[in-house]
């Protein structure tokens, strides 16, 4: 009996890419993390994942997901549960509603921040919300 070599396989974080040559126009649902290179219009539901557009990425679209890193360019509307990135030379023209958000210099944006988070009864302690203070805008230079 001849022993056979041992492979070590490590689990992969599910991620999908839309190639910088690839346009979509209409619905992506992903239950991945999903990274655009190219260009997006429509709406895009991931919640519970994270989307990120590359520094070359052109997306005209409604996104809701967990976390938003936008490196390149967003026209829309943006739901995060957690957190939004608007890292240097990026572009954000619309309205964002999520517990936080991180804006780098140089990092351009225009339009509404809503930084509330929604609350559930469990959340209550002696009849006011506990943790409103969480989240909230950090502006990175």
């Amino acid at each position: 009996m001849s022993a056979a070599p041992a492979f070590h396989i490590e689990p992969h974080s599910a991620k999908a890419t839309i190639g910088k040559s690839v346009v979509v126009k209409g619905q992506i649902h992903s239950n991945e993390d999903l990274t655009i290179e190219g260009q997006v219009e429509g709406t895009i539901e991931m919640s519970g994942h994270r989307l990120t557009i590359d520094a070359n990425g052109s997306v005209k679209a409604g996104i809701s997901a967990r976390v938003v890193e936008v490196q390149g360019s967003i026209e829309g509307k943006i739901e995060a549960v957690d957190r939004v990135f608007i890292r240097k030379g990026a572009k954000f023209v619309g309205d964002i509603h999520s517990a936080g958000i991180v804006i780098e210099d140089g990092g351009y944006i225009k339009g509404n921040i809503d930084l509330s988070i929604q609350h559930t009864g469990k959340e209550r302690v002696n009849g006011s919300a506990a943790g409103l203070n969480r989240g909230g805008l950090e502006v990175v230079s």
